[in-house]
């Protein structure tokens, strides 16, 4: 119950689109806009404009990244030097907070606050800003939590960077098509004044049972995207044709795929919840989006990492201890409801009651 990769076959018709490209002979070095003239970058923008009413051109503000890890590491490379300051609200993505040692920056930790279902503290954000902090990072929907920011919060958050012309901000938009009750997705892309301080980073493993095949994208304004094409030739060369002709037919064609995906996924999170409300002295919050809880154990047990092998030891269940999303994840472990069938999602989390109640 920790590995967040979607037990879902990937719909055929990407897998055809992959198979179609290499008959084409993708198979070799291709030129920087593809054998169909930038195919990804329209359909990532087509996308954005259907769904949102976001405006992206697809020459200059998308650049293809081998999944979301090296979107994210892209834009701090064009963005943090040694001895700047990320803000880093959290609980939050593991492997931001474990990217930004690797970049010399300076972790700036600020609380979501967990008695109002994760909310951001957009006033612990706005003062934690000073001369040497160079980017904010916000995962929304948030993993580990669930929780989906609201309008009001990120209008919050664009308010505080068009006041603060030196600090860009990263958004982790990885689940933001795995919503739930009729919740509402809002992102800062909308809003063009403060595009070249914004790093939009998204994938196609989540939503599109897509984790093996490392597809992912960072949106931008051209300045910045034009740093990092720049990065990603000098990296790796470019994602492999192949790979970007089938994500294109995901997003063109696979709407109805990811709607059954969330249907069941919706179900899985019933059960989830259903069967945690069976164990005393725990508290968690509904998750809204992505397909993670959080729950808090700190009443059996301080230490998460502690707990976390202890349940895989002796209740056979494989969690992420909560302090690996920041000091405010300590006492809580992740589970997922993602990877296995509802029976054995109930399965697990009964085995952890047993354990407890041992």
């Amino acid at each position: 119950m920790w590995v967040a990769d979607p037990a879902f076959p990937t719909d055929e018709r990407v897998k055809k689109a992959f198979e179609y490209a290499v008959d084409r002979g993708c198979t070799h070095y291709f030129p920087a806009a593809g054998f169909d003239e930038f195919a990804l970058q329209k359909a990532i923008s087509k996308f954005y404009e259907r769904e949102y009413g976001y405006k992206v051109d697809p020459l200059t503000e998308i650049n293809p990244t081998h999944g979301a890890q090296e979107a994210l590491s892209f834009s701090l490379h064009v963005t943090v030097k040694p001895g700047d300051e990320v803000i880093v609200p959290q609980p939050t993505y593991a492997a931001m907070i474990e990217k930004l040692p690797i970049f010399g920056a300076k972790t700036v930790f600020t609380p979501l606050i967990e008695g109002e279902n994760w909310r951001l503290d957009l006033d612990a954000i706005k003062s934690s800003i000073n001369e040497r902090t160079r980017m904010i990072f916000i995962c929304n929907p948030n993993n580990p939590t669930g929780v989906v920011y609201s309008k009001k919060e990120m209008e919050g958050l664009a308010e505080i960077i068009r006041e603060n012309k030196h600090v860009s901000v990263i958004l982790d938009e990885c689940y933001s098509r795995i919503l739930y009750d009729g919740t509402k997705f809002h992102s800062l892309l909308g809003d063009v004044s403060i595009r070249n301080q914004l790093f939009v980073v998204n994938s196609f493993s989540k939503a599109y049972a897509m984790t093996g095949w490392r597809l992912g994208y960072v949106i931008s304004s051209k300045e910045q995207i034009d740093k990092i094409k720049g990065l990603a030739f000098e990296y790796n060369g470019g994602v492999s044709y192949a790979v970007q002709y089938a994500g294109a037919v995901a997003l063109e064609q696979c709407s109805s795929f990811v709607d059954g995906m969330v249907s069941e996924l919706g179900k899985r999170r019933r059960v989830m919840l259903d069967s945690l409300s069976k164990i005393k002295n725990i508290r968690y919050d509904t998750p809204m989006g992505g397909f993670e809880i959080f729950p808090d154990f700190s009443a059996y047990s301080k230490n998460s990492v502690e707990f976390s092998s202890k349940l895989e030891q002796e209740a056979n269940v494989k969690t992420i201890p909560g302090a690996k999303y920041g000091p405010r994840g300590e006492g809580h472990i992740r589970l997922v409801f993602c990877s296995e069938p509802s029976e054995r999602i109930a399965e697990g989390v009964s085995r952890i009651k047993n354990y407890l109640e041992k």
